[in-house]
């Protein structure tokens, strides 16, 4: 019996290398044999040495490619809204390079795609089995979003979806074959470029503006995130600012450490936690002030995805 091809898509740049790492080690430590793992890491800005060190996490496992595609600079060319950053911490490109991979890559008509600040606890090949029918992805809902008057706030009135159904990007199971049919990438480059909205989170604002009314969501433990307890996780995503390898006591911080001393950067994730400085904590907690801050803001702001939409544009798909 042939063996099923699973792909697997992250996307980092040199900032997140030690973290994939990890990420990469406990989705291999969970795989079967009898399947076919494609990894694909899109980067921008990740170095040869950091290639070749992530290249060593799969050594030895005939059953796992790995392998790594860069954006050409014609595509980064056409994200020409550089506004936006990530945990209002600094821009990179590659918040935005899911939205590329229906387009990039025909020969799948299906894929995952992972968060690079994740740790895999089941065989991700049963995330892939799950039946998507029409919808364009499958994901779990954001429980920071939804648990914050603010945010909760901003979903409705900014992005135009509902707080319990805004999901998380982190984590999805995506339909390439109906995201290509119904040009998904070029409606993003479309919103994206006409109208610079100011976001939270930039690539999942758009997402769950897009795909709003073809959504599958998943089983939560599939995306087990910030304080969530799970007695049998799937998934652990450490999204937002509780990351282990600055934090004591973060919840399910004993699975990232387990992975990680697997890793060829474990001492540097070490020497990264030793030398998280109160200064850097502080820097932190003001982020995290700023995009409560950005959360009302926005929602006054005159160009929304909900106010587009409400004037006749079309946003969703």
């Amino acid at each position: 019996m042939d063996q099923q091809t699973i792909p697997v898509f992250f996307a980092v740049d040199d900032h997140y290398a030690p973290y994939i790492a990890v990420a990469l080690s406990s989705l291999i430590d969970n795989t079967t044999s009898t399947n076919h793992y494609q990894l694909i890491v899109l980067y921008h800005e990740l170095s040869n040495d950091n290639q070749e060190k992530l290249r060593t996490v799969v050594v030895g496992q005939p059953h796992i490619s790995l392998k790594f595609v860069p954006l050409t600079d014609a595509q980064l060319q056409q994200i020409t809204d550089r506004n936006n950053k990530l945990r209002c911490d600094y821009f990179t490109f590659t918040i935005y390079f899911r939205l590329f991979i229906a387009a990039m890559f025909p020969e799948y008509d299906k894929a995952i795609y992972l968060d690079s600040d994740t740790v895999v606890l089941a065989d991700i090949a049963d995330l892939y089995q799950i039946d998507l029918g029409n919808n364009l992805i499958g994901a779990v809902p954001d429980p920071f979003i939804a648990a914050n008057q603010k945010t909760a706030i901003y979903a409705r009135e900014a992005v135009g979806v509902a707080a319990n159904k805004y999901v998380n990007s982190g984590v999805l199971l995506m339909n390439l074959k109906a995201m290509r049919a119904e040009h998904f990438a070029e409606r993003f480059l479309d919103l994206l470029n006409k109208y610079h909205f100011a976001s939270l989170a930039p690539d999942q604002d758009y997402i769950n503006a897009i795909s709003q009314q073809r959504i599958a969501y998943l089983d939560p433990a599939w995306n087990i995130q910030m304080n969530a307890e799970s007695d049998t996780p799937k998934l652990v995503h450490y999204n937002l600012f509780a990351k282990p390898w600055h934090y004591d006591n973060v919840a399910n911080q004993q699975f990232f450490w387990h992975y990680a001393a697997t890793t060829p950067f474990y001492d540097q994730i070490l020497a990264i936690k030793a030398h998280y400085s109160d200064q850097d904590v502080q820097q932190d907690q003001t982020k995290f002030e700023q995009l409560m801050s950005m959360a009302q803001q926005t929602v006054k702001d005159a160009v929304t995805f909900k106010s587009v939409r409400d004037q006749g544009e079309t946003v969703y798909l």
